[in-house]
């Protein structure tokens, strides 16, 4: 689940491709005093994200247990978020590749592992063609809902040493956070047409709107 710290009243709400899984890794570090170490058993894959902390939609946060306690979050430009998942999902760990996804590709009739132009134009089916594809493309309020206010402080990446000093400052326990999931090559919004970005901004007008703020 996104990450509780029950003994210190925190709660972080997870948004992939903002630094979700280098967060949870060092906050497993932290909770257990040793790197998390992904293994398998029976034949299925154990990661950071489907062992110690998943990531929640926000209609299943807990708000009882959370009610009171210091909420924090990380948000991102939508475009930007989305150019970060085509690097790495699909480029890097070729989630769009015959190998890995040819069923959904077929049902939807795409082309594996499409260029950026192809993947934005048809964004829709390719999300349709695999999960991870689709859970890392979502709107940010999927998961973290349409009230900013919600949360105690959001953050942005930039702001990562002071999200790690006010960690420290709140609960006296030191945060080591690295870098995951950086691999792909990196793209800008300048890579994209006008008319592919005002695509993007409809489909993100919601995180647009209660996020934009902070971008």
């Amino acid at each position: 689940m996104t990450v509780i710290l029950d003994t210190h009243k925190f709660f972080y709400a997870a948004a992939p491709k903002i630094a979700c899984s280098s967060l949870k890794l060092a906050f497993f570090e932290l909770e257990n005093g040793r790197p998390f170490e992904a293994y398998t058993i029976n034949r299925n894959k154990k990661h950071i994200h489907n062992v110690g902390y998943r990531t929640l939609l926000r209609y299943a946060y807990p708000e009882h247990r959370i009610k009171d306690y210091f909420r924090t979050t990380f948000v991102r430009d939508p475009i930007a978020r989305l150019l970060s998942a085509y690097g790495n999902r699909v480029i890097a760990h070729k989630e769009l590749s015959l190998q890995i996804a040819r069923k959904g590709l077929e049902e939807q009739q795409l082309e594996p592992t499409p260029d950026l132009d192809l993947f934005v134009d048809r964004l829709a089916d390719y999300q349709k063609a695999h999960p991870s594809i689709h859970h890392h493309t979502r709107p940010l309020v999927v998961f973290l809902g349409t009230d900013a206010d919600y949360f105690s402080r959001v953050y942005l990446l930039s702001e990562m040493a002071q999200f790690v000093s006010d960690f420290t400052e709140r609960t006296g326990q030191p945060l080591t956070v690295g870098r995951e999931q950086t691999g792909g090559p990196k793209f800008k919004p300048s890579d994209l047409t006008e008319k592919q970005r005002q695509k993007l901004m409809k489909i993100y007008k919601d995180d647009y709107k209660a996020f934009g703020k902070y971008f």
